[in-house]
């Protein structure tokens, strides 16, 4: 029974959780909707060019590899700054607390919802 519920939910999994008004607010989140969003999300490309305007290094190749990483790693902290700002549960919580009501569901009706 549990590997019928797993199937179902594989296969229905992303209509279930559209449904869902908390899952799709915070996909709504994500997405830039103000001016200081871009300017959050502009910051990795301001980072890597001052890095590479800055690097010391002779190697051409090296400085924008730390370019690189330097953008990656301020994206990903930009990133964690929106989330933390727009005060949402994470996808993972949101995604766990719905698959649990369908399970729920379907040991009560045999149905997902």
């Amino acid at each position: 029974m549990e590997k019928d519920f797993e199937t179902l939910w594989r296969e229905n999994k992303k209509r279930i959780l559209e449904t869902d008004p908390e899952y799709r607010k915070i996909i709504e989140s994500y997405k830039m909707n103000s001016g200081a969003d871009w300017l959050l999300f502009a910051l990795p490309a301001v980072i890597a060019i001052v890095i590479l305007d800055w690097a010391p290094l002779e190697k051409e190749l090296l400085n924008w590899l730390i370019g690189a990483i330097a953008a990656i790693i301020v994206f990903v902290l930009c990133v964690w700054v929106k989330s933390s700002l727009s005060g949402n549960r994470s996808l993972d919580e949101v995604e766990q607390e719905v698959k649990s009501r369908c399970h729920e569901c379907y040991e009560k009706t045999g149905k997902l919802e």
